[in-house]
């Protein structure tokens, strides 16, 4: 009896220290990672100069906390900042805004943000929506007022032409320059943004010349009107489709294409998780947005019954299309981006689409494909959002005053490489790892709005084209 209670005491003790061990290092890494920043602390300025100056301070502290920027980077952002904090007089906040989202982007680290909204505001916003292709901005969506510019491309925003825009627009925001230019898509939607960086000569309005596919043009005088806060913002392939919004009101019309259809990968956007058998083939379209649960849609039971349906009839090939996916929680992905390449016929591959918002959790999701099924894996279309290197967790802090917010970023992914610092590589990534030597795509398509226009995705289709053009019964048994 005494031997069994001795055994019990120590197996006991030896659960109980394996639990307060596990205790301390998940405490620690949600410290090290994931922690609040400091209060700002600051009274009640008295002036809109103090406020301004409180503004900066913090911002400073906040910024201080992101771990991506290089020495020179940080030295150069700490000394714009300093001249910032010396301005005599206030900066209009436009100026501000956009001074502050600049100093961010010398990062040059996709994570890296000072955000274009104001927290818990009505932020004011253009009547057009704007999607960015190979040949430029185009206007997909607008109030009814400003219908007839739809389908036309920017041209000039009070006399400043688009390529000059383009240029002061991705400075707002690190990264590679197609990220950059996708950002500038939804940038250009925000007017204080556009005044800020002097491309408008007023804050609430702004004279916009697009042309269309007919070789006119179209100039309108468009009128800021405030969203309401929170409002969603999509940007890429939703803002393609015509289907409609269910956050935007019936006072807004799309653009649809000329040919009147869509592809199959162009279809029920908001349905985030998609899963069917490709026209007229032997292969199978997987459409995932998000890395997360979304608007109710539960990933892990969809990645459960789609892995069960390719175990019971592997498809010939698969084309798993990432486009636009934001990210979200990659460990929700480890499993089937790994047991994918096995789901498909012998023979068969898994063609990734990838664009520039393949972003965050989705890059590291492409890489768990290209590392399981290596040259079973080809990647179709643009380049992914970021580089192999990138920092990414952090937390989000909102300066006091003026209400901009920011996402500082502090743990370490090195896809290429590796990543062993214990202080700055994300300690997750040591259990579930990934190495690649690139996904750069293994065939480039660059989005064109031809393409779209003419109701083709020419990306989906030369996958679905190498993928196989054999019926349905060509899948395994």
């Amino acid at each position: 009896m005494r031997r069994a209670l001795r055994i019990v005491l120590i197996v006991g003790s030896l659960i109980v220290g394996v639990a307060a061990i596990g205790g301390g290092l998940f405490f620690a890494f949600l410290h090290h990672f994931y922690f609040d920043p400091p209060r700002p602390g600051f009274r009640k300025p008295a002036s809109q100069l103090e406020a301004q100056r409180q503004d900066v301070s913090y911002f400073r502290t906040l910024m201080e906390l992101d771990r991506s920027f290089s020495l020179a980077a940080r030295e150069e952002a700490e000394a714009r900042v300093d001249h910032l904090a010396r301005l005599p007089s206030v900066l209009p906040q436009q100026q501000l805004h956009v001074a502050l989202m600049q100093v961010m982007a010398l990062a040059d680290n996709g994570h890296s943000k000072m955000r274009a909204s104001v927290a818990g505001a009505k932020n004011a916003m253009e009547p057009v929506r704007v999607s960015r292709f190979a040949e430029g901005f185009f206007v997909m969506r607008a109030k009814s007022d400003y219908r007839e510019m739809l389908g036309g491309r920017v041209e000039s925003i009070d006399g400043m032409p688009f390529g000059e825009i383009l240029k002061k627009l991705e400075t707002l925001r690190g990264g590679l320059e197609p990220f950059r230019a996708e950002n500038a898509a939804v940038f250009i939607e925000f007017p204080d943004i556009l005044y800020g960086l002097g491309i408008a000569h007023e804050p609430d309005r702004s004279t916009w010349v697009v042309r269309m596919s007919d070789g006119s043009a179209v100039t309108r005088v468009l009128m800021a009107y405030k969203e309401n806060a929170g409002a969603a913002v999509p940007y890429g392939p939703r803002w393609r489709s015509p289907e409609p919004l269910k956050t935007m009101g019936p006072d807004w019309v799309s653009y649809a294409p000329q040919s009147r259809t869509l592809p199959q990968s162009e279809r029920d956007f908001d349905n985030h998780f998609l899963f069917a058998p490709i026209d007229g083939s032997c292969a199978d379209y997987l459409r995932v947005q998000d890395i997360a649960d979304t608007d109710g849609q539960m990933i892990q039971p969809f990645l459960q019954s789609t892995e069960g349906a390719l175990r019971a009839r592997p498809p010939c090939s698969v084309i798993f299309d990432l486009r636009g996916n934001g990210g979200g929680d990659y460990t929700n992905m480890w499993h089937f981006a790994h047991a994918l390449p096995s789901l498909v016929a012998p023979g068969g591959k898994v063609y990734v689409l990838t664009d520039a918002m393949t972003f965050s959790a989705a890059i590291t999701t492409a890489a768990f494909v290209k590392q399981a099924g290596g040259d079973r894996v080809v990647i179709v279309g643009e380049p992914v959002g970021d580089r192999m290197a990138f920092y990414a967790e952090g937390g989000d802090g909102t300066l006091p005053n003026s209400k901009f917010s920011l996402s500082y970023e502090t743990g370490k992914h090195d896809y290429g490489r590796g990543c062993y610092d214990l202080y700055n590589c994300f300690w997750l990534n040591w259990l579930y790892p990934v190495r690649v030597k690139s996904l750069q795509p293994d065939i480039p398509v660059p989005l064109r709005f031809s393409d779209w226009n003419a109701g083709r995705d020419a990306a989906f289709e030369r996958a679905a084209m190498l993928a196989g053009g054999g019926s349905k019964s060509a899948r395994a048994p």
